[in-house]
């Protein structure tokens, strides 16, 4: 009797992408959840395996499914190149090749672009299923449900292991799919310490908080020990947390730096993205623990516009927290976004001020216009249509926004690059068409959008 047969197919390892692949977290954690399935889970990663981008002769191996996992849509900046038609045109290649080989085959859909715009997805892709949210269990009734129709067909397949909680058990790290992403530059190896993505922060233009309420489920240190030492006997040197905020529980973020103190790996880096917080404990173990960067999204810092944008924490709170991040020398990135709803003159001298007091060149990374994501504060408060956001609109602003940035950040922080990166943003705002929507004040832009269809694999 043979196990279930299922192939994950990472599309955000295709070439020519426009922005640098990063190690598939979520792939590889759904390749161990099949694993403790029991089933047979190939894994196919074209940054690993180049060769099977030109050849894709996994199409014709034996598998009963074969799941695509899409992370990246495209790379969120107003420059950003359109990847729908992309995937939509490989995935078809892939499909009708590996139907020739087996007629039956089931066709998944999952990643966290899906889950994020999954009408967008859902109206083009072809699919038997969507994996959105509950990954276990909707990924355990659907091969259930399939393997029940092989039986029925007299084929001997096994049934499938109980199913997993969520992030209940040591995601396998492959040492040849981790050494593929380390030989490229992506030397920032993904580790969960939470589940998934999950956020309590109500940021306006942000999704994350509405995907998933169960804010509080956090992994098991045992568990996170294993993947760190299994990681660091691959050669990995950097970690990067891949929660949404790595301080969500103060508690759980203090016993992951009291891990890595106490595991005391030589060399051993990390980063994750992280809230404003006043509790000096955390900042000092942090510190200590070998942290190379906490990313913030401070996004703004105008008071008015901490309010726009519901951030949910003070200027008063921010300052306090870059004071004691400077006072333990821990690394901080401050990230802004220009161009929110009510964003002036003011608001943009008032950020940029505060800017120059407190972070220094090498701590600031910004960007304009705001993405309108499905199920954000934004998109309800638009009255924006689910289906056309899949391809990228974002907020209007008055485009004299770039020159007054310029004019008020002290000129350390403007590089030649950021400079021309700037006037990349501003050529791809002009070209863009404004739209209407229901708010009396607010409008948006949205791109002629087009892709490059790979002509050398149809």
């Amino acid at each position: 009797m043979r196990k279930y047969k299922l192939t994950v197919v990472n599309l955000n390892s295709l070439p020519n992408l426009g922005f640098s692949s990063v190690f598939p977290v979520g792939g590889n954690y759904v390749r161990s959840l099949l694993l403790e399935m029991n089933t047979e889970a190939a894994f196919i990663d074209f940054v690993e395996r180049p060769d099977l981008f030109e050849s894709l002769e996994f199409c014709s191996w034996e598998f009963d499914c074969i799941a695509f996992s899409i992370r990246n849509l495209d790379s969120m900046e107003l420059d950003g190149e359109y990847l729908f038609k992309y995937y939509l045109e490989i995935t078809k290649v892939i499909i009708a090749r590996a139907k020739k080989h087996n007629p039956a085959v089931k066709i998944l859909l999952g990643g966290s672009a899906i889950t994020a715009y999954p009408e967008g997805f859902t109206e083009k892709f072809p699919f038997d299923a969507v994996i959105e949210n509950d990954t276990e269990q909707q990924l355990f009734s659907f091969i259930s449900a399939h393997i029940h129709e092989l039986q029925d067909e007299g084929q001997a397949v096994q049934m499938l292991s109980p199913c997993p909680f969520r992030f209940s058990f040591e995601i396998g790290y492959d040492e040849a799919l981790v050494q593929a992403y380390l030989r490229i530059g992506a030397t920032q190896i993904g580790i969960p310490t939470r589940c998934g993505g999950r956020c309590p922060m109500q940021c306006i233009y942000c999704s994350y908080g509405l995907l998933d309420q169960n804010t509080n489920y956090t992994r098991s240190l045992e568990h996170i020990r294993s993947e760190i030492l299994s990681l660091y006997k691959t050669g990995v040197r950097e970690l990067f947390f891949t929660d949404s905020l790595i301080n969500i529980s103060l508690g759980h973020a203090r016993d992951i730096c009291k891990l890595l103190i106490e595991l005391n790996l030589p060399g051993l880096r990390w980063s994750a993205y992280a809230r404003p917080t006043g509790n000096e404990e955390f900042i000092r173990l942090a510190a200590r623990s070998g942290c190379r960067m906490l990313s913030v999204s401070f996004d703004t810092f105008s008071p008015s516009m901490l309010i726009s944008l519901k951030k949910g924490f003070t200027l008063e709170a921010v300052q306090k927290f870059l004071e004691l991040c400077k006072k333990y020398e821990l690394p901080v990135v401050g990230l802004l976004l220009f161009g929110g709803p009510e964003e002036t003159q003011l608001t943009i001298r008032e950020t940029c001020e505060f800017a120059n007091r407190y972070l220094e060149p090498g701590q600031l990374f910004f960007s304009f216009g705001i993405r309108i994501s499905p199920g954000s504060g934004l998109e309800v408060l638009l009255g924006q249509s689910r289906t056309e956001l899949v391809i990228p609109h974002f907020l209007s602003f008055d485009d004299r926004i770039f020159d007054y940035v310029l004019t008020y950040l002290d000129g350390r922080f403007v590089s030649m690059n950021l400079l021309l990166k700037i006037s990349k943003w501003r050529a791809s705002y002009k070209k863009m068409h404004y739209k209407k929507t229901n708010h009396p004040h607010l409008s948006v832009v949205h791109a002629e959008v087009s892709a490059p269809v790979k002509e050398e694999i149809l």
